[in-house]
């Protein structure tokens, strides 16, 4: 059974203070309960989508892999101190012999491949954020007012932020904290300060402010 999560009345205030171009984008989310696990949707017309421009779209037919990373955090209103952590990568290459596109999605509790025919297609799963668990619910309390931060970067250029992410996903976090780590370490800096990132292009994404209603 799913219960929705109320967003907050603060969400106009919110979205116009950060309305200026070097801030954070506010996407309006869609936040239920299911069993034990908060999860996330993007809604129309936010998303991921744009990380790819027509560039980088077009390099998916190149036959050179690219990689997205997505980072996400969820903290209080009022602080950036992360009550949960959730990482996800999704990796697609296509083979021009035989004209198929090969995505490997990973995140927490698993991965799975997938083969399909057309780039938009590819896109999609690259993309789509469709009910992704992002926190146990024990971790909010209810009616306590959090936001949900998110950094997406396409093809990161360093090697260690990439063995950082095979490390934290072999590791299984659950959605929980991983402060030993200098991955999520890094991401209030990068999330106020994109040109920290190194990476092909990087988004900055946060949610309308949402909290649990009492039962």
């Amino acid at each position: 059974m799913r219960a929705a999560i109320v967003a907050a009345a603060m969400l106009v205030i919110a979205a116009t203070a950060y309305a200026e171009d070097d801030k954070p984008e506010i996407q309006r989310m869609r936040f239920v309960e299911s069993g034990d696990d908060l999860l996330l949707s993007t809604l129309p017309p936010g998303g991921i989508g744009k990380l790819f421009d027509t560039t980088a779209y077009e390099a998916l037919s190149t036959g050179i892999p690219s990689t997205v990373v997505i980072r996400i955090q969820i903290t209080p209103q009022d602080s950036d101190e992360p009550v949960a952590e959730q990482l996800i990568q999704r990796f697609v290459v296509y083979d021009v012999w035989d004209e198929i596109y090969t995505l490997r999605l990973d995140q927490t509790g698993g991965h799975k491949t997938i083969k399909v025919k057309y780039r938009a297609e590819a896109l999609k799963w690259l993309t789509a954020l469709d009910d992704l668990p992002v926190a146990r619910l024990a971790v909010l309390p209810t009616n306590q007012v959090f936001v949900l931060k998110m950094v997406v970067e396409l093809n990161p250029v360093s090697k260690e932020t990439l063995a950082e992410v095979r490390r934290w996903l072999s590791q299984g976090q659950g959605g929980g904290l991983d402060r030993g780590g200098a991955f999520f370490g890094s991401f209030v800096s990068v999330f106020y300060n994109p040109k920290i990132a190194d990476a092909d292009r990087v988004l900055r994404i946060r949610s309308q402010p949402f909290y649990r209603p009492s039962p």
